[in-house]
């Protein structure tokens, strides 16, 4: 959901590194020793779940004789990462007991018979009653009710901005912007007066998959009057209409003005890494439209750390488009650890999920990755917020966020929506002629023109 996506090269390559699943029928090893395959992915910035799941694998073995935790890593970022586990999905011989998860894939995976709920294992787990808030536990439910997966993460989305830019750029600080405008003048000015920066990132091209749908088109959508991609009343996908074209007008404005990236850079896989690790350090960048874990690309236990970042870095909600309340606009999403439907080993592999997620191994993983803590004992721990200010002010902003529709045709919809965004990033289309295209191609990505509302 949040890394930027590989494109088809990247995915071929992790499909040729990364290994087999052990599966389903494989856990039993020599000896009658049961085995459970773990499956997760890696990114080269990012070894903060492989850490977490080594650190729990130890846990987990010590106080389970006789059961062996298999780590298979799956090197690359969210493309590569669901294509490998389709293609490990495809039989009960080859897909992992247990998986890390995006929220958005959970009920397209639900409809497939993929997943196992959890409900008869979190309803004797303490945790579960305890330490989740009401609104977290929705993360991985199912359209039937159930639930598919334990947290490890939540999190939300803002505007970052580097005081120094901003400082010769004449804009004050702190920036708090109330409108669009007020976004797309700042990064006007930055262009005009600091040359050498770009002025405005955000994803809006297809390579980088949901985080594109979801950083960026939806952060504007959402914060149009009455903006969805879902109509929650008619139970319908929304087609279009003006909301839908007024978002991919603001992203036509920052690519056409030369706002943005250079288009060679809003094609690039690793565009975060850019924006993160080398213009925010370098004083090379305005304003980034990112989420919350953000500054865990300049943390101590970062491949670059960037000491001054907490000096350097200023963060802002996203205002809505015209200030229309309240004021300003977030998504939430999140990854779960989601249980296969074919293990064999169910009770052991909801039993690793609860060690992996635990309170030791959940501080772990947010410390380190400036991912929202879904835990309550875990956001209520100094240990939380000691190195990183601005988790409560992107917590706080679960007060304005939304989340995606969590219907199995989701994926399919985030697909579309990307092909209108890169339509527009290119200027191969206008914003007009690409939310006309969406509306044309939604009815087959939802199952019918029944299942589509005109605007």
């Amino acid at each position: 959901m949040k890394r930027s996506l590989a494109g088809s090269l990247l995915v071929l390559t992790a499909l040729t590194a990364a290994g087999c699943g052990s599966g389903g029928t494989t856990q039993e090893a020599s000896g009658g020793a049961k085995e459970l395959e773990v499956l997760y992915k890696v990114e080269p910035t990012w070894p903060h779940l492989e850490n977490m799941l080594k650190n729990a694998k130890k846990q987990y073995e010590s106080a389970h004789p006789g059961v062996t935790i298999k780590l298979t890593a799956v090197q690359g970022n969210n493309e590569a990462y669901y294509t490998k586990l389709a293609l490990l999905n495809r039989s009960p011989d080859s897909a992992p007991d247990v998986y890390l998860h995006d929220t958005f894939q959970v009920n397209a995976d639900v409809a497939a018979g993929k997943l196992a709920p959890l409900d008869e294992y979190l309803a004797t787990w303490p945790d579960w009653g305890t330490q989740y808030p009401d609104n977290v536990k929705q993360a991985a439910r199912g359209i039937d009710g159930k639930i598919y997966g334990v947290p490890i993460s939540t999190d939300t989305r803002g505007l970052w901005y580097h005081k120094d830019v901003f400082a010769k750029a004449g804009l004050p600080v702190p920036w708090e912007p109330k409108t669009w405008n007020d976004v797309l003048t700042a990064a006007r000015t930055i262009k005009q007066k600091v040359p050498d920066a770009v002025p405005f990132s955000m994803y809006s091209t297809k390579i980088h998959g949901e985080a594109a749908t979801m950083q960026g088109f939806e952060m504007l959508l959402y914060g149009t009057p009455g903006g969805t991609l879902y109509d929650d009343a008619q139970k319908k996908w929304v087609a279009g209409g003006k909301n839908f074209t007024d978002a991919l007008t603001f992203i036509n404005t920052v690519y056409r003005e030369e706002l943005g990236p250079k288009q060679a850079d809003a094609h690039n896989a690793k565009l975060a890494d850019k924006v993160n690790l080398e213009w925010f350090p370098a004083g090379k960048i305005g304003i980034s439209l990112d989420g919350a874990w953000t500054a865990a690309a300049w943390k101590p236990t970062s491949t670059k750390p960037w000491p001054a970042w907490q000096e350097k870095v200023g963060w802002t909600a996203m205002p809505t488009q015209n200030g229309e309340a309240p004021g300003s606009v977030s998504m939430s999403g999140g990854w779960v650890m989601a249980m296969s439907s074919y293990t064999k080993l169910k009770k052991e592999a909801f039993d690793f999920i609860a060690v992996a997620t635990n309170k030791e191994n959940s501080l772990m993983y947010s410390v380190s990755t400036g991912d929202l803590a879904p835990r309550k004992d875990v956001a209520a721990d100094p240990k939380y917020t000691a190195d990183n200010p601005s988790v409560k002010f992107f917590t706080d902003l679960a007060e304005v966020t939304h989340y995606r529709p969590a219907y199995e045709a989701y994926p399919k919809v985030s697909a579309q929506v990307q092909e209108a965004m890169e339509a527009v990033t290119t200027g191969s289309r206008t914003p007009e002629e690409a939310a006309a295209a969406y509306a044309k191609a939604l009815p087959a990505a939802v199952g019918g023109p029944d299942k589509v509302l005109a605007r």
